[in-house]
């Protein structure tokens, strides 16, 4: 602060410009970003459940508006499997 009185003297600014000599010299408050741990800790508890019951890894996402959830398998037998869990019909090859 004491530099841009200085400043602000010794060059005979006017108000508009001690103005933005003040807003160029000042640091932005950075803007606080909403929490997301409680929010992520909470999407890997339900891909940890899933996992758990699929036997498998998962992985759940959440952006601002929609979500994804992905299961990995490693053969077709594998996805038969994680299929009838879901209770669905078999992939045929």
């Amino acid at each position: 602060m004491d530099r841009l009185a200085s400043k602000i003297i010794n060059e005979e600014l006017s108000v508009r410009a001690a103005e933005a000599a003040a807003t160029a010299s000042s640091p932005k408050p950075a803007k606080a970003k909403p929490t997301t741990s409680a929010r992520q800790g909470q999407l890997d508890e339900v891909a940890e459940g899933l996992a758990d019951r699929l036997n498998t890894r998962v992985k759940v996402s959440l952006g601002a508006s929609k979500g994804t959830i992905v299961i990995d398998f490693a053969t077709v037998g594998d996805l038969n499997r994680i299929l009838g869990e879901l209770g669905q019909d078999g992939f045929r090859r």
